[in-house]
């Protein structure tokens, strides 16, 4: 079957080829001498396959969407994703109050393979302890209503992450709402996500603070809810059958791995290490 599948993928091919090289021999008259078919197959071969999908209602253009992280930091670096033709963004994780949030530097570490003889190391692995987005909130909110009035087509989803408290919950979906973004993307997931105040992998590993939590941000949300998964747990399923019962549209899968990357010799603390303090 796959031998006769291709024979005729082969063939129609053949087609598209020889009807566009009558469409170059004979352009004045290629309507009229090429039968509609091969008319279809040489524009499709033109102008491209269709690769939007929909998904919980979004249409988004194609299926490749960029991850929230350093590519959604801002609205620079989210409009060229646009401009380069990805379906859709995932901004870069936001809470209500930037002024909590502390970025380091450095703040990666590279896991690098043994040398071979005569050859560089080759990098196998990076190694984070980024946190969520160190913006101010309102700076966020203006670039994700701007990206959306000038791209209305794209995707453009929110990731939002709090602590275990209602008000603060509803307070960030609503105001993020109103910039118009397509979805939310709920970071149950960050390892560096403040955990003493039940933030990000704190809470995505708590199954009775998921399903509490899950509750309320779908009873004020009014678009899609995609809730993202911790690996660091023993079972990734419980979680995400929790937040699907709360009323998620869906799941997202997943946040960093904790990890040692290495360990620096000279001190014996894992890397990264940012003036003598490590984050695993």
């Amino acid at each position: 079957m796959a031998g006769l599948t291709n024979t005729l993928r082969l063939g129609a091919l053949d087609q598209a080829l020889s009807a566009s090289s009558e469409l170059r021999n004979h352009a004045p008259r290629r309507d009229h001498r090429l039968p509609r078919s091969q008319r279809v197959m040489v524009r499709a071969a033109a102008e491209g396959p269709d690769l939007s999908v929909t998904v919980n209602g979004l249409k988004l253009p194609n299926p490749f969407v960029i991850g929230s992280g350093p590519p959604g930091t801002n609205y620079t670096v989210m409009k060229r994703a646009f401009d380069e033709g990805w379906g859709g963004v995932i901004a870069k994780t936001v809470s209500l109050d930037s002024s909590k949030v502390v970025n380091v530097t450095p703040r990666y570490a590279r896991l690098k393979a043994s040398a071979l003889s005569g050859k560089k190391p080759e990098v196998i692995g990076w190694e984070n302890i980024e946190l969520i987005s160190d913006r101010p909130f309102e700076t966020m909110l203006a670039e994700m209503k701007q990206l959306k009035e000038e791209y209305p087509d794209r995707i453009l989803i929110a990731s939002i992450m709090e602590e275990y408290n209602r008000d603060a919950w509803e307070e960030i979906i609503e105001r993020v709402e109103e910039t118009g973004v397509d979805a939310f993307e709920v970071n149950f997931s960050c390892p560096h996500g403040m955990p003493e105040r039940k933030m990000g992998m704190a809470m995505g590993q708590d199954c009775s603070v998921l399903d509490e939590v899950c509750g309320w941000i779908n009873a004020k949300a009014t678009i899609p809810v995609w809730a993202k998964m911790t690996p660091n747990i023993t079972d990734i399923t419980q979680p995400a059958r929790v937040a699907l019962n709360a009323g998620c549209e869906g799941v997202a899968a997943i946040n960093t791995i904790t990890s040692v990357m290495g360990i620096n010799l000279d001190t014996l603390r894992p890397e990264p290490c940012v003036e003598g303090y490590v984050l695993v």
